[in-house]
């Protein structure tokens, strides 16, 4: 496990983190999705950015991160990804 894919796994974390953060002080998620001008937007970046280390994860062939992971959760993740970058 290189230190690089330990940095993009710690990146992942920072960006859950923050997508809690936005729901803890915003009343929940439901609260902070209907807000289209700030939250929303700030919750999908977040999520883009976790499906981003995924896939630099995915290229980087780091297979003993990713194999922690449900397969069906990573591609839910690129779904996301191709979701909110169209």
């Amino acid at each position: 496990m290189s230190k690089e894919s330990i940095s993009k796994v710690y990146l992942i974390l920072e960006k859950i983190e923050y997508i809690e953060q936005i729901v803890n002080n915003n009343g929940g998620i439901v609260k902070s999705l209907e807000d289209s001008v700030t939250l929303r937007p700030a919750i999908l970046m977040h999520l883009t950015a976790i499906a981003e280390q995924f896939n630099k994860l995915k290229k980087d062939h780091a297979d003993d991160i990713l194999s922690a992971f449900d397969d069906k959760d990573i591609k839910g993740m690129y779904g996301c990804q191709n979701l909110y970058s169209s």
